[in-house]
């Protein structure tokens, strides 16, 4: 299927679009977003239709008035073929859904059913993408939550509430010729960017942010305190029981966010700090026999995409037995 030529309404009436809209699988998934990053001026087509579906698969809500309608048309590129689709026993002209949503757009008020005030949540072993409204990806980690703020794009700014992990991919968004900000709230602090890509970790009682490009401001919730710009490569911890911030600069930030390609990619990590990684990712227990495995370190790259073949990957990688009975996982040393 030749996707680049359509347009909204064509990818709204393409039934491996709509299937994947209304039922995503991961295969599915993982095709959209392949392509989307193939095809990112096919972004704003992609939302436009996501929203058509949305809103003809909807029993939620009145039908905006004929008048209404017409007025919304009136602004509308002329050609716009009239199609119709069909879901249950409910058509509805993609012409009206199309009006109302790009209307919206231009407006700034992006119409978004599911993520007015929705809250996205991971359960252990999850991870999962979500497109925002205005082309914003963002990649949410295992037993996370992402929470929009109600009446998105309506505000002077766009908002999101994180627990747990996710990575940033900021579109940029003008209003009346100036850049719209786009906030990240957590326990700790404010990430403040206007079009940048990063990761945001709240777990362990403190916030971690990563920068992979453009451009970050931190801002304390003790607003007393000074704000932080982050370049490309920066990373910034705070702790909110030492009430301690460290800011320091990696000369490759990848490997701490490789998680969204379901992947650890490990350097020097700790076996005790992967036992925090599996128990964080996976909601399990993990012991580790004796002290000195503790202090074990690995150097390497290890699938995610589940618990099995990450235990299987380290067990190839360390002298080191690994059983999993239940929601416990022991770590022991082989035998020589």
């Amino acid at each position: 299927m030749h996707y680049e030529s359509f347009e909204p309404e064509d990818f709204a009436t393409d039934a491996f679009f709509c299937s994947w809209v209304l039922h995503p699988t991961p295969e599915a998934e993982l095709f959209w977003l392949d392509w989307l990053r193939n095809n990112p001026s096919k972004t704003r087509d992609i939302e436009l239709a996501r929203q058509m579906v949305l809103l003809a698969s909807s029993d939620e809500g009145a039908m905006p008035g004929s008048e209404t309608i017409e007025r919304i048309w009136q602004g509308i590129e002329d050609g716009k073929s009239r199609k119709t689709v069909m879901f249950g026993n409910r058509v509805l002209w993609l012409k009206v859904a199309a009006a109302v949503i790009l209307l919206l757009v231009a407006f700034g008020g992006y119409f978004y059913r599911q993520s007015q005030g929705h809250i996205y949540h991971t359960a252990f072993g999850e991870s999962r993408r979500v497109l925002l409204p205005d082309g914003s990806l963002v990649t949410l980690n295992a037993n996370s939550s992402l929470r929009v703020a109600d009446r998105w794009g309506r505000r002077t700014e766009r908002e999101v509430w994180l627990e747990g992990e996710a990575f940033f991919s900021v579109s940029k968004l003008k209003k009346a010729g100036h850049a719209v900000k786009f906030t990240v709230h957590t326990h700790d602090l404010n990430v403040e960017v206007r079009g940048t890509e990063f990761n945001v970790n709240t777990r362990q009682d403190q916030t971690r942010v990563v920068l992979s490009e453009g451009l970050v401001h931190l801002q304390l919730n003790d607003r007393s305190a000074k704000e932080i710009q982050m370049k490309p490569g920066d990373l910034v911890d705070f702790s909110r029981n030492r009430q301690q911030l460290r800011m320091r600069h990696l000369p490759d930030a990848s490997p701490m966010y490789s998680w969204k390609n379901n992947r650890w990619t490990l350097n020097d990590a700790s076996l005790a700090e992967i036992a925090v990684l599996i128990r964080e990712t996976y909601g399990v227990t993990v012991n580790i026999e004796t002290d000195s495995l503790k202090k074990q370190t690995v150097n390497g790259v290890v699938p995610t995409d589940n618990m099995g073949d990450l235990l299987s990957a380290l067990e190839s990688i360390l002298p080191i037995t690994i059983t999993h009975e239940e929601q416990r996982v022991t770590i022991r040393g082989r035998p020589n």
